[in-house]
C-alpha cells in the first residue's frame, strides 16, 4: 500500500483505493504517466481560468477609466460613482487574480 498524491485535489491518498477519499476522483487503473497527465491538465485548466478572470479585470478597469477620461461625466453624477466602481473593482480584481496565478505556480 503506497500513499500518492491525487491528481485532482493533491491530497495524499492509499494506491488501494478506487477513488479519492476527498474528491472522489478516479484512482484504480491509473498509472504513473496518466495521474501526471491528468494533474496537468488540471493545472492548465486552473490557470486558463484565473487568466480569464484576470482579462475580464483588466476590462472591467479599461472600461471605466477609458469613459471616465472620454466622456468627462459631471461631478456627483451616477455616471461618475460608476466609473470610479468600475476602475476600483477591476483593479482589485486584477490584482487578487495575479496573486492566486502566482500560488497556483508555487504548488
Amino acid at each position: 500500500m503506497a500513499r500518492i498524491d491525487c491528481p485532482n485535489c493533491g491530497k495524499p491518498a492509499s494506491s488501494k483505493h478506487e477513488q479519492c477519499p476527498h474528491c472522489d476522483c478516479k484512482l484504480q487503473g491509473l498509472t504513473e504517466y496518466d495521474r501526471l497527465a491528468l494533474t496537468n491538465q488540471i493545472y492548465n485548466q486552473k490557470k486558463q481560468k484565473l487568466m480569464n478572470q484576470s482579462f475580464l479585470a483588466l476590462i472591467l478597469f479599461l472600461g471605466g477609466f477609458l469613459y471616465l477620461y472620454s466622456r468627462s461625466p459631471a461631478t456627483g453624477t451616477p455616471e461618475l460613482m460608476a466609473c470610479k466602481l468600475a476602475i476600483g473593482a477591476g483593479f482589485v480584481w486584477y490584482l487578487i487574480n495575479r496573486i492566486r496565478i502566482v500560488f497556483l505556480k508555487k504548488k
